[in-house]
């Protein structure tokens, strides 16, 4: 027999197998790492002023800079305490995200739902994996501390602490800029649920007008293919609305059958809840260029207030029917995304570890000029992966931007890059103010001394097409040119400036490397251009790649 004791605790232990449920299901985020988001501003909130911190929570400024201090304390004290150590960052949002499904829970108690109807829109909010994201990658630790403060703004205000309410308000706004509309979902609740007081609603429009207006007169000032331009546009609102209606249920354009909820489900707690959905929502409608399916992380905790509207009015077993079905969709779609987010962030970590490994064999630096870099990590990510290994003095270049020449001047510096296909970084150690005479392929190779006919690293080699260019320091002392490479029966040609120093075969056929070397004739001291020309091309199975030979290293040697 139940006694009112236990009955009391099963809600309790309901929320603790959930939370337990939850964390089991989500281990895999502990073998992510760090997004490129989190690379480019996760170290410098560790060593900035308290006072920038200070300012930048109490200013009534919008800050064009994106400087969201709430959410950057975050960055501040895991950075200090865990440095690059991935675990406690995801375990901290994953608390996060459990708090907001309790607090949820909560308020949906509050505004009247039974149990089963509050329990069903948290558990809907709770596993959503359109939001998976948000405590997989800490880079969405701005919206899951917005959607906490929203949540506890919510829980004061309808409980008649709309005075204390404003301090959450504030530090959900501090955290993400979308909270700016949060004042419309009280606005719904004090005409639909409360009791008409208006005048408790002033201050919170105030401040969401201050904001809202500082943000659109400093969108004129922004150039249109930013990230973060607000665009309002028929063509680009289509598209922004196309996508975030078909990325909440998995299917094309089903987010929009929920305005035809009212019609079927009469409650004030549905239109207050699709109210908050919409109100939250509607600022990444604008921002074209950033949409990912995450940020309907806030907008989601409104949707679940009306996914609890709507339990509350069905029958139990439609409840269970819906949860049989959602689930496995809902596994399905998570399984994807896992994937995925795993896949990027293994290249990210090798890219980082890496360069992390390489700045401990090398002296202080002033500069990196970098070349190769995973597939799919973004500048700002490649800089920020830098900056963590090297320091936040360093200055890092790209290899084909005009300041890479001045940041090649700033010795001791070094030339690195990521290899794909070995998930290595390599390196070249700078401390002279001139060209490479001899590269090495098992090290770092300056790319922007390799003209046209040379194909991507594998490794220790590389092919290059049957002509192929380098520019090259001829030492005064060098007697010959030598290129060591694999490959049967060719021909090979080396021209400096255009001038033949003659033809050798390349006629190994055990697979072991080869040196040729070629007599110099005059004197040296300066760059000259080689070319490389073999014949005849070789072809290998399943490479629609036209084909030189392997080399592996290649330049001037004394003797």
């Amino acid at each position: 027999m139940i006694t009112p004791v236990s009955r009391r605790w099963i809600p309790i232990a309901l929320v603790v197998a959930a939370a337990t449920l939850f964390f089991v299901a989500n281990r895999g985020a502990y073998k992510g790492y760090f997004s490129d988001d989190d690379l480019a501003g996760m170290g410098w909130p560790t060593f900035v002023s308290n006072d920038a911190f200070v300012k930048g929570l109490l200013t009534p400024e919008f800050l064009p800079s994106n400087f969201r201090p709430v959410g950057f304390l975050y960055y501040r004290y895991l950075g200090r305490a865990f440095k690059l150590w991935f675990p406690p960052y995801v375990a901290t949002i994953q608390i996060l995200h459990v708090i907001n499904v309790i607090l949820l829970l909560f308020l949906l108690r509050r505004m009247g739902f039974s149990p089963l109807a509050a329990g069903s829109g948290a558990l809907f909010y709770a596993f959503n994996a359109a939001v998976l994201e948000a405590y997989w990658k800490p880079m969405y630790v701005f919206d899951v501390l917005c959607c906490l403060f929203c949540l506890v703004t919510l829980l004061f205000y309808v409980r008649g602490r709309w005075l204390l309410a404003l301090i959450p308000f504030w530090l959900a706004y501090k955290s993400k800029e979308i909270a700016v509309m949060l004042p419309v979902a009280l606005l719904a609740y004090e005409l639909m649920l409360g009791e008409r007081k208006w005048k408790h609603l002033i201050p919170y429009l105030v401040i969401s007008l201050n904001f809202g207006l500082q943000a659109l007169l400093a969108n004129e000032s922004i150039q249109a293919d930013s990230t973060y331009a607000l665009l309002f546009t028929p063509h680009m609102l289509w598209n922004t609305i196309a996508f975030y209606s078909s990325a909440l249920l998995f299917l094309p354009f089903a987010g929009l059958a929920l305005v035809l909820l009212p019609i079927f489900v009469r409650d004030r707690r549905l239109y207050v809840g699709l109210i908050f959905m919409a109100a939250t929502l509607v600022p990444m409608l604008a921002l074209p260029q950033r949409m990912a399916s995450v940020y309907w992380y806030v907008p989601l905790a409104g949707l679940a207030i009306a996914f609890a509207a709507v339990a509350s009015r069905t029958p139990h077993w439609t409840i269970a029917l819906f949860f049989i079905l959602w689930f496995p969709l809902n596994y399905m779609m998570l399984r994807d995304k896992r994937r995925e987010i795993l896949s990027l962030a293994d290249e990210n970590r090798w890219y980082t570890t890496g360069l992390l490994d390489y700045s401990r064999r090398v002296p202080p630096l002033q500069a990196v000029v970098f070349q190769g870099t995973p597939p799919h990590m973004q500048p700002w990510g490649v800089e920020g992966a830098i900056r963590e290994a090297f320091g936040y003095k360093i200055n890092s270049v790209w290899y084909k931007n005009p300041q890479a020449q001045e940041a090649m001047a700033e010795l001791p510096m070094a030339i690195v890059g990521y290899y794909p296909v070995t998930h290595k970084v390599k390196g070249l150690l700078r401390t002279h103010n001139e060209l490479e005479s001899y590269l090495r392929l098992t090290d770092e190779v300056p790319n922007f001394q390799l003209g046209e006919g040379w194909y991507n690293d594998e490794g220790d080699h590389r092919w290059i097409a049957p002509r192929a260019e380098v520019t090259l320091r001829r030492p005064a002392d060098a007697k010959e040119f030598e290129i060591v490479a694999v490959t049967p029966s060719v021909k090979v040609t080396v021209f400096e400036d255009g001038v033949s120093l003659g033809t050798q075969t390349l006629s190994n056929s055990n697979g072991n490397p080869e040196i040729l070397r070629w007599k110099l004739q005059g004197g040296g001291g300066d760059n000259k251009k080689i070319v490389i020309q073999t014949e005849p091309p070789t072809h290998r199975p399943r490479d629609p790649r036209t084909l030189g030979i392997d080399v592996r290293a290649m330049g001037y040697v004394a003797p």
